[in-house]
């Protein structure tokens, strides 16, 4: 079966927020059925400069076996995280004046800062655009709060700085197919 190219969901059309969460107050995250809500969510900013990403489920298993079950084992499952991992570059904030000492944009902002406060945590959302009704915009999204770890840059060419991280779960994970939202949530300009 042959689809159409509009049909396929493009790395264009998948978008990568964060925000700083403050203090001690972790957004509250309710899964209901395929729908979430999320209270005291922080502000979100768009990862620009992000090349790839990808992300992954890990599910925890204790296994047990039922006496009279023939010897097989059987599982339950216990704890659920997520990973996502990212490639990005370090971009200059264009919309202010001053380069220092906030010489990135908001996004990777928050992520610089987490690099190095180990207490720092990141609320993430992913983003993969499903398609458009009217000036309706349907998303799978899935967010959670995460610590940035396995941070690392390194220096391709003159003046170009490559990070990669990645952003660990902890705590609930909400996930929600035909999220809508009126208007599109893809950047067209920068974080401001």
């Amino acid at each position: 079966m042959l689809y159409h190219p509009t049909e396929l969901v493009k790395s264009q059309d998948v978008i990568v927020r964060v925000g700083s969460i403050g203090g001690t107050s972790r957004p509250v995250i309710t899964q209901s059925g395929a729908t979430f809500t999320v209270s005291g969510a922080p502000t979100l900013y768009t990862l620009q400069a992000a090349t790839t990403a990808s992300i992954a489920f890990n599910d925890g298993n204790q296994e047990f076996y039922l006496l009279g079950g023939g010897g097989f084992a059987d599982s339950v499952v216990t704890t659920s995280a997520a990973t996502a991992s990212v490639t990005s570059y370090f971009q200059k904030d264009v919309d202010g004046t001053t380069f220092l000492p906030n010489s990135f944009d908001e996004a990777f902002q928050v992520i610089a800062t987490a690099r190095y406060d180990k207490n720092a945590e990141v609320y993430v959302e992913i983003n993969k655009q499903l398609g458009v009704s009217g000036s309706t915009y349907y998303y799978d999204r899935v967010v959670y709060t995460a610590r940035v770890m396995n941070y690392n840059e390194s220096y391709p060419a003159d003046n170009l700085v490559e990070c990669t991280f990645d952003l660990v779960s902890r705590g609930r994970i909400g996930i929600h197919q035909n999220a809508s939202e009126t208007g599109s949530i893809i950047p067209t300009a920068p974080n401001s």
